[in-house]
């Protein structure tokens, strides 16, 4: 049994800050907040002369919870759209490394097979000379 249970009091949720307890709070089970104090009203009195200091009226004790969660949510879809253009932007930024990466590797790709190609030939031209020698020097040996 809770010590407001004990002592027969009630405890008035509307009046609890329900963020820094970190209770979800249902505002439409909430009761409905009483009507806002006349200009000359204070705390259930009148007051001969209207407010203290000649001010305005004043307002709602309550703030109004639907405008609240429209900020809310217009804040979490600011976040979302700016969040999902960062993600884009670095996606786009992946790809166009990539892409620089693939044509430095494809260069680099052409120029080895150049290469292969030209060590080839020069190991087929040096394999022609052997041959060459080779026939040359079976004909001195004959003629010999």
């Amino acid at each position: 049994m809770s010590l407001l249970a004990t002592l027969g009091l009630e405890l008035d949720r509307a009046l609890l800050p329900a963020s820094g307890l970190g209770w979800l709070v249902d505002y439409g089970k909430l009761p409905l907040a009483p009507a806002p104090l006349g200009p000359y009203e204070v705390l259930g009195g009148a007051l001969e002369g209207g407010l203290p200091g000649g001010g305005e009226p004043l307002a709602a004790p309550y703030p109004n919870p639907a405008s609240a969660r429209g900020d809310r949510k217009q804040k979490k879809r600011d976040q979302n759209k700016s969040a999902a253009l960062r993600y884009r932007q670095r996606k786009r930024a992946e790809g166009e490394a990539l892409e620089g990466e693939c044509q430095g590797l494809e260069a680099r790709n052409r120029e080895l097979r150049e290469r292969a190609e030209s060590v080839e030939r020069e190991i087929q031209y040096v394999k022609d000379l052997l041959i060459e020698v080779y026939k040359a020097r079976s004909q001195r040996t004959r003629s010999s």
